[in-house]
């Protein structure tokens, strides 16, 4: 069915810390290791907020010295913010992502004052999200769902370092197909959150323990030709008391990642 084997990734979840906060250097040179025996290769760092850049360099030597990418970060997207101590905060992110030389820094629609949904207003912020990106060597990957509206924001925009971050368990909540969705985004897509659910929570569970067609999912990412690797999202402890089977709650992230993986990798080299 494919032709080659991607590589799979992953954000760096450690089951204890909800809050973004408690992301320390500590807790993630502890799961890196984790990472690392689970045959991961690629990273995600999704809670950036409590590293300096000289811990994060730390961080990307002791990547280095594992033969693990740190392939991007999650920013945060902060409620009722204003744009001023948003783009603080995206700043502070893309310095982190460029100390852990890391490629790719994903951002969601941002949820300043006033709310999302305002077309002008989200492009002209993310287009200052992008000045700072681009200022660091970085790309910018935007999310989540509607695609059609991201897809006119990164058209807007008009650069070859602003693309679009493919989420799809975000996509198949909202009632979308994630394959056909990659196909719209196309060449615009950097990167990915690939994670399942069953079409009524956000369940973050492994791609593979829910109702997305991922044969599919993987045919279109072949035809579009994206190169990077497929980067999983899973969730800790606070995100799993949503989903959907009671069973799945207690599903502890070890068997999840590994599953996550093997799954992907099997499908991606049938």
């Amino acid at each position: 069915m494919y032709n080659n084997k991607y590589n799979i990734g992953c954000n760096i979840v450690d089951a204890d810390c909800d809050n973004g906060n408690n992301y320390t250097e500590d807790i993630y040179i502890k799961n890196i290791a984790k990472y690392r025996k689970y045959g991961f290769r690629h990273l995600e760092f999704s809670h950036v907020l409590a590293l300096d850049e000289v811990a994060a360099e730390r961080v990307r030597e002791f990547c280095r010295n594992l033969g693990m990418v740190p392939w991007s970060i999650h920013s945060e997207h902060l409620n009722g913010s204003g744009e001023a101590a948003y783009l603080e905060t995206q700043t502070h992110c893309a310095t982190i992502c460029k100390a852990l030389d890391a490629k790719v820094m994903v951002c969601h629609i941002p949820n300043v004052e006033p709310h999302a949904g305002d077309l002008q207003r989200d492009i002209k912020v993310l287009t200052k999200v992008a000045d700072i990106t681009r200022s660091f060597g970085l790309k910018l990957a935007i999310e989540t769902p509607p695609y059609d509206y991201i897809i006119k924001i990164v058209d807007v925009i008009g650069r070859d370092d602003v693309g679009i971050n493919l989420d799809s368990g975000h996509t198949f909540l909202e009632g979308h197909d994630p394959a056909e969705v990659a196909r719209k985004i196309g060449k615009r897509l950097f990167t990915t959150h690939l994670q399942d659910n069953f079409g009524a929570n956000d369940d973050h569970q492994p791609p593979g323990l829910g109702k997305i067609d991922w044969e599919s999912l993987l045919t279109a990412l072949k035809e579009i030709e994206y190169a990077g690797p497929l980067m999983i999202e899973m969730t800790g402890e606070g995100g799993k008391v949503r989903r959907s089977t009671v069973e799945l709650r207690d599903f502890s992230l070890e068997k999840e990642l590994i599953f996550a993986k093997a799954y992907l990798e099997y499908l991606s080299e049938t």
